[in-house]
């Protein structure tokens, strides 16, 4: 069983996150996180665009936006940390054939699956897991696609 629970709205409220982390001001963590959802939608947008030219999909930013929101929301309501896209782990996905929303979900079940074992990771150089990805990614810049 996984344990997920929802926070109450309360104690979610009560955590003192503003003091500890941002010196007291709410300025700060509005900032911080407008800064998160930016860097997080153009992260967003370099994926999608990049894969509608190679697959002909459309997407739609306003589509995007809404969705990021709603993941966001529930993340939070079980204390998860934020959801975001990932250009590396979009690619390496590509390199190994994958090319439907079922790749993503059956990723997504291996990952909760194997996190007790993700000790077993721990002595893998870091070289060697940044190889994989670095060479997704270097292929995608070296040879990018026409937009």
């Amino acid at each position: 069983k996984i344990p997920i629970e929802v926070m109450d709205l309360k104690t979610l409220l009560d955590v003192p996150i503003v003091e500890r982390c941002f010196g007291n001001s709410w300025v700060s963590l509005f900032m911080t996180a407008a800064i998160f959802s930016g860097v997080n939608f153009l992260s967003i947008v370099g994926i999608a665009s990049g894969f509608e030219t190679e697959n002909n999909i459309s997407w739609s930013a306003p589509r995007e936006l809404i969705s990021q929101g709603v993941s966001n929301l529930a993340a939070g309501a079980v204390g998860s940390a934020p959801v975001s896209g990932s250009m590396s782990r979009s690619l390496v996905s590509r390199m190994t054939g994958a090319s439907s929303k079922l790749a993503c979900i059956v990723t997504a079940l291996l990952w909760i699956y194997m996190m007790p074992y993700m000790s077993i990771m721990s002595p893998t150089p870091k070289a060697a897991l940044s190889a994989v990805i670095v060479s997704a990614v270097v292929k995608n810049i070296v040879i990018p696609k026409k937009i």
